[in-house]
């Protein structure tokens, strides 16, 4: 059940979401996507390297085998989040993906983490709705928005989607 949800997640509006993103970013060579979840099951592109990394590895045995039938290229890590010195080990990407991760974390810690990946440009979401689509009651996230220059903002019915250049 959670993997045909994960999935169905963003499918309504998944290529629309990565062309928005692509006209301010340009189309990638190197993506990051932290804390993915399924998110990488969803990437409409093939030709993009997709490091893809979580701390649930039953996801990541998932997305490595999606990896291999469709033949994308990239890699698949365990590793949390907070784990700063891996972050720092890792390689210079064009967009790091940071989706529905950030809720509950610590400013320090997000501008932490955010200054140690090597990327030109950040695509952050957070939730504007809660698991059972009810509308949160602060949706909103002034405190990111007066944190970080963002240079795009994209809504969906259930989620935001902040892009920021490092």
């Amino acid at each position: 059940m959670f993997e045909k949800e994960a999935i169905k997640e963003r499918s309504e509006f998944n290529k629309e979401l990565y062309e928005k993103i692509f006209r301010i970013t340009g189309k990638p060579e190197k993506i990051l996507d932290l804390g993915c979840g399924l998110n990488p099951l969803n990437f409409p592109y093939k030709d993009v390297y997709y490091m893809a990394i979580d701390v649930n590895k039953e996801v990541l045995k998932k997305v490595k085998k999606h990896f291999r039938k469709n033949k994308i290229t990239g890699e698949v890590i365990f590793s949390d989040i907070n784990d700063i010195s891996k972050l720092e080990r890792l390689k210079k990407v064009d967009i790091a993906l940071i989706f529905k991760v950030f809720d509950g974390f610590d400013k320090k810690n997000i501008k932490k983490i955010m200054k140690k990946i090597k990327t030109r440009y950040f695509v952050i979401s957070f939730a504007t709705r809660t698991i059972t689509g009810k509308r949160m009651r602060n949706p909103k996230r002034g405190w990111f928005e007066k944190m970080f220059k963002i240079d795009g903002k994209i809504r969906f019915y259930n989620e935001v989607f902040y892009i920021m250049r490092k």
